[in-house]
Order: C-alpha cells, then structure tokens, then sequence
C-alpha cells in the first residue's frame, strides 16, 4: 500500500517527537534508577493515569479485539472487561497500599511484606521472573501484533518489520527511561483516541448502522456467529442446572467472570498499574491515577474497535476453505492445500482477492479431515488494518498508522524499562553489584532493555498468533491472584505461598498447553481438546491447593516481624496479632468506604459500558437503564473518595 505524503509526515513527525522526548529527557533519566524507572516519583494522577491507558493500547489490541468479535462475538471481550472488578480493588484498596509502601517494584514488596531470607530468595525470584519471561512474554505478542501491521501496510517481511519496530522503540526508551515513556504516552493517547474514534464513525457510516449491517449481512447471506451482536451469550436450553443449558460461550463468559479476574496476578494492580502508582505524587494521585484509567480503558474505548469489528463482516466477510471430501491433507503451502481422496489428490488454491490477503492453512500435513472441514480461514486480526486502507482518507491514516507505531511504542518502552526494572532493582542491586553507584544502575538498565528486547524480537519471530499468547500468558499467571490479595488482608501468608502457587501456575500451565493431553469437560473442551477456559480452571485449582497446603506445612510467622510492614502500609483486614503488636492501626471505617468506592466503580464503569453498546446496537431502552447504574455508580464513587480524603486528612 502506498501512503500520500501528508502520511508520511504524520508518522515521521511522531517519531521524530518520540527521538526529542528522549534527548530533552536524557540527563535527568540518567541521574539515578529512582529518575529512571518512577521519575522521581513527582508525577500527577492525570498523567501516570493516561500512561496507563496509552500503554494497555498497544498496536496488537484493536487487532485482537477484532479478532474475537468477528470470529466469536462482542461476548468474548468479557476476557478483559472481567479485569474491572480487580481494578476497582486496586482503586480504592491496594493503590494507596503499594504507594504507601514506597516500593519500585511488586518485587520488592517482599522483603517489605516478609521479612528473612525467604522474602529474600522470592524477590531474586520474581525479579528474574519478571525480567526474563512474563514481562518477554508481552513484549512477543506486541511485536508480532506491529510485524502484522507493517506486513498489510508495507508489504515488509517480517524479520525486517521486528527489527525496525524494536529499533524505532529502543531509539528514546534507553535515553529517557521512563520520563520517555510518559511523556510519549501523552501524545500517544491524543493520537489514538482521535484516529480510533475516525476510523469507527466512518467504518460504522458506511454500513449505515447497525439496521444496515444486519439487513447488509442478511441480503448478502454473510454468516456469522450466532451470538456476534450479543454482550452476554445466549444460554442453550434447559434449566441452570442442565448440561445444556452450559453452551461454550456461556461458560467462557461465566469463567471469566467468576474466576479469571480474582485469579490473576494483575488482581492487586500488576507490574504496569504499581510502577505508575509509585511514580505518582503520594497515594491520593495514585489513586486517582487507576481510576481515571479505569473508566478510560473500560467504558470509553472498547466501542471505537468494536464497531470496526463489526462493520467488517459486511466489508470483509469471513472467508474459508473447506476440505471438498474426506482425505489426508497431503501438502501445506502458502498458495494452496493438497488432499489426498479416494477419488484422487485435490489441490485447493489460497487466493487473496482482497486486502485481508490470503486464508491462513489451519490444517498440516498428514491431517485426518472430513468433508467440509475448515482448511483455511483469513485472519480477523487482520480485518482491522484492512478496514484502515479501505476507509481512511489521507492525513487521517497516517495519523491512525502513526497511532498504532506509537501505541506499540507505548507498550514496548513500557515494558522494557518495568523488566529492566526488576532486573536492576531486584537482581543487580541485591546480588550482583550491591554497591553499584547511580550510573551505574542506568547503565545496567539500558544495557538489559537490549538483552530483554532482543529475546522478545527472538520469541516473536517464531510465533503467529496474538490471541493464543494472551489466553497462554492469563493462564501463565492464574492462581497467584488468591495469593496477592491474602498478603494484603492477612498475616497468616507467607513467602514460600507466594514462591509455590508461581510455580504450580507456570508449570501446570506449560503441561496442560504442550502435553497434547485429550480431555473431555463438557463446555470447557472442542473436540477433545481443552478450551482456554478449562485450562484456566485447572491451573488455578492446582495453584490454590499447593498453596494452602504449603501453609498448612509450614510455621506460622511470627507476629512481630511483620510490624513494620503494618506500621507503613496500615492495611485493613485480618491483622489481629500484628495489630496489637503495632502503634498505630487502620482508620476506621476505611474498610466501608473501599466497599462503597469498589460497588459504586464497578456501576459506573459497567453501566456505562453497557450504555454505549446497548445505544450502538440499537437498544435503547437497555441503554437507558445501563445509565441510570452509571450515575448512581458515579455518585457512590464521589461519595468514596471524599471519606478516604478525610481518613487521610485526620491520619
């Protein structure tokens, strides 16, 4: 695709802010690892808020996102929608906890929380965790989402199109640290928003609706998914209790709402949320921060892709291949699929006829197949960067195509300097050169940024899907979320719970992902294979068992080692030992606020959610009651934050 050379400009003229921000910043970054990865911990909530949200829209999000709704339905982004509730628990409990504690990283809260040389040996644990595989894990899926991008849009292979996006990132990221990446998030979030908001009105025009999508669809016998236009999946038949009643998309959804986001290890805020949180000024800002990227990243933005999403079954249909009789698939290419039948070999051509190019081969060889069996279907993650080129006017889709460099910038610079992070901070600091002086730690920061981009450009080289590395990397982490939230609200948890349910969760996960085990659980399983969903539930059943019987078998710990960790943090819950112990306690009545705050959020954000789907898809009467929740949840929110503001003030 050629672009006009007002395009052109847009995306050099956001690269060239991205290099300045970086040489403008360089110095200051470069004082100390405090500059460097918190800057300095001055930041006001507007910012490290809207760096939050910039930073959870990297250039693989509208891809998968279209991805899921074409091939499933809106439904399916209750996988992320689900992280609300944790994040409301992170607005009004645990972001004045992490900033309290004053800590760098979620590492680091170890040593604080635990004391010893267990605390000790988990934090070089979850330093090395972090630096090396969760935090690389991301930045795979966020290269490969940027090679598929430059692909549609340049025609590039895709080793050329890593190693110019890690390139273009790495140009600023290394200089600035993290003033760089908030700074660039600023800019990012202005461009994303209004290239994003375009591109929806014009994709959303063009089928004229959702009355003319569906009687566009219906005309043109396009299929889709039974439940494509659904927010909540429709049961099948029978009674709550009957088998059937337990469709696939329902019991997905049903996971991720009763399981996904209290198992999660994002559930008390996450790498990302607690570095920007401790960047923030004191926890009021921080508080505010996850709030304003609460409502951002959950009510305002997920209708700017979703109407793209849809608009594009009617632009760009669903396309596959289907196996003409029964056979072996004999040959796998890139122009076509051969199956031996007994009527002879069959050669079934993959052809692109448009922009989505050609249908991608879901078979291999030596396949057993059926007849009208899928050999080939196009990439729906594609669909999005399709719908770019078709409908954006020149000046709008450099600045879209600019929008998600930056937003793939957003996400890697973010994640390298949180990885780089965990290294210096947790493992160079404490084992390898504790008495490195301030340079020294910048310079051990930006030489790992290197190392950690490379493995992640390495990873991504040899992976092809965004979708299947998200559902891999939740299950990755399941079954910690108990964990984390129990070493807030109890003193009973201890190091090695933390150290046994990482290990169950990581390793029951990699069994269950490449064992090639054959299962049969009803909904949670698709042809003998286990679904993401039944994998979730899995991992986080083992990882909770293991760790309550590590703290069935270990020794209690001793109240009075975790009074200075009560003292600074001053956490609610069950704390009853060590609060005797203490000399000072939590303020009363935190407890009922945090409650207030966590209902009237969740209202506030689902309501309005639901508010502007349900006037997007013509339900109006659905949206009306969607807003009435959202005031009420708005003024429940308000009436939170002004009693925490007076327990603070009387503290």
């Amino acid at each position: 695709m050629q672009l006009h050379w007002i395009d052109w400009s847009v995306i050099i003229g956001y690269v060239a802010f991205a290099v300045i921000v970086g040489l403008r910043f360089a110095k200051k970054a470069g004082s100390s690892s405090s500059e460097y990865f918190l800057s300095g911990r001055s930041l006001p909530w507007w910012i490290t808020g809207t760096s939050m949200v910039a930073t959870t829209f990297a250039a693989d999000t509208p891809l998968v996102v279209t991805g899921w709704v074409r091939d499933s339905g809106i439904w399916k982004n209750w996988l992320w929608w689900c992280y609300a509730i944790g994040g409301m628990m992170t607005v009004f409990l645990f972001a004045r906890y992490w900033r309290r504690g004053n800590v760098m990283t979620t590492a680091e809260l170890s040593t604080l929380r635990y004391g010893g040389k267990s605390a000790g040996i988990l934090r070089g644990f979850l330093g090395f965790y972090h630096a090396g595989i969760t935090n690389t894990i991301v930045l795979c899926w966020v290269i490969l989402a940027a090679a598929k991008i430059v692909d549609v849009l340049f025609d590039v292979d895709k080793m050329t199109a890593i190693a110019a996006a890690c390139g273009i990132s790495l140009s600023y990221s290394l200089l600035a640290g993290f003033w760089g990446v908030v700074i660039t998030d600023l800019l990012q979030f202005a461009m994303a928003m209004t290239g994003g908001v375009a591109l929806a009105w014009l994709s959303w025009r063009a089928v004229e609706g959702m009355a003319g999508l569906t009687q566009r669809l219906s005309s043109e016998g396009i299929a889709v998914a039974a439940d494509t236009f659904s927010l909540i999946p429709s049961p099948g038949e029978g009674g709550f209790m009957s088998p059937t009643f337990w469709t696939i998309p329902v019991a997905t959804v049903a996971v991720y709402l009763g399981i996904a986001w209290w198992s999660s290890q994002s559930v008390d805020g996450g790498g990302v949320t607690v570095q920007r949180i401790s960047a923030s000024k004191d926890e009021r800002h921080g508080m505010l921060a996850v709030l304003w990227y609460s409502i951002a990243h959950y009510a305002m933005r997920p209708w700017i892709w979703v109407l793209v999403a849809l608009a594009s079954l009617a632009i760009f249909p669903v396309r596959t291949v289907d196996a003409p009789a029964a056979g072996t698939v004999a040959e796998v290419t890139a122009e076509a699929i051969s199956i031996q039948t007994d009527a002879g070999l069959r050669v079934m051509p993959l052809e692109a006829i448009d922009e989505m190019g050609a249908p991608l081969a879901k078979v291999k060889e030596g396949d057993a197949v059926r007849s009208g069996d899928v050999l080939a279907r196009t990439d729906s993650e594609l669909a999005y960067v399709a719908m770019m080129t078709r409908f954006l006017p020149i000046g709008l889709l450099g600045l879209v195509v600019a929008s998600l460099l930056a937003a793939f910038m957003s996400t890697i610079d973010t994640h390298v300097n949180l990885a780089s992070s965990y290294f210096v901070n947790d493992v160079y600091k404490r084992f390898l050169r504790p008495d490195a002086d301030p340079k020294g730690e910048v310079l051990a920061a930006r030489l790992s940024s290197v190392v950690i981009m490379t493995l992640g450009g390495v990873l991504a080289y040899f992976s092809s899907s965004i979708s299947d590395l998200f559902t891999f990397f939740i299950a990755f982490l399941g079954g910690v979320g108990p964990v984390y939230v129990g070493r807030w609200l109890w003193w009973r948890v201890r190091a090695s719970t933390e150290i046994v349910a990482m290990i169950t969760s990581s390793v029951v996960t990699i069994t269950l992902t490449f064992g090639g085990f054959d299962w049969e659980l009803g909904p949670l399983t698709s042809g003998g294979s286990l679904l993401d969903t039944g994998r979730l539930i899995l991992v986080v059943g083992a990882s909770i068992a293991t760790s309550l019987l590590s703290m069935l078998f270990t020794r209690t710990p001793d109240p009075a080692s975790l009074v200075p960790f009560y003292e600074k943090v001053r956490p609610v819950g069950a704390w009853g030992p060590v609060r005797a112990l203490a000399g000072v306690k939590a303020p009363e009545g935190e407890g009922t606020a945090a409650l207030i705050g966590i209902f009237g959020g969740l209202g506030l954000i689902y309501g309005s959610m639901f508010t502007l789907g349900n006037f997007f898809l013509d339900h109006h009467v659905q949206a009306g009651v969607s807003l009435a929740f959202a005031v009420c949840g708005g003024f429940a929110v308000k009436s939170a934050i002004a009693r925490l503001d007076l327990l603070r003030a009387a503290e």
